[in-house]
């Protein structure tokens, strides 16, 4: 009798470890599946913030761009306005410089 019940206490002694076991195991599998999933989100953040970034860098390179062709247009239609301006002065020197030459001529002529 002592045996049978020494045989039962091992069986359910037996029956506990396994539970245990089997407990432990699931706890375990579950950890490396929170650690995969936690992994995968991980990497998945660093790509959007490296996409994010990626495409905010372009959009900057391409508005450096604009600004910095609008900043040569600028630059040529300044050159431009003082080519002309300076152009109409030379213009209006001259109709002055010819205006005074031919009063004077004008004023030789009345004299003679």
């Amino acid at each position: 009798m002592e045996k049978e019940q020494q045989q039962r206490i091992d069986a359910a002694a037996e029956q506990f470890v396994d539970a245990v076991k089997t407990s432990y195991q699931a706890v375990a599998k579950r950890g490396e599946e929170a650690q995969e999933l936690n992994a995968e989100l991980t990497q998945q953040f660093f790509n959007n913030v490296n996409e994010r970034l990626r495409t905010h860098a372009e959009e900057n390179r391409q508005l450096t761009q604009e600004l910095a062709d609008q900043s040569q247009r600028q630059q040529e239609a300044g050159k431009q306005i003082a080519q002309e301006s300076v152009g109409a002065y030379m213009d209006f020197m001259n109709s002055v410089f010819s205006f005074s030459q031919g009063a004077a001529q004008e004023g030789a002529k009345k004299t003679k």
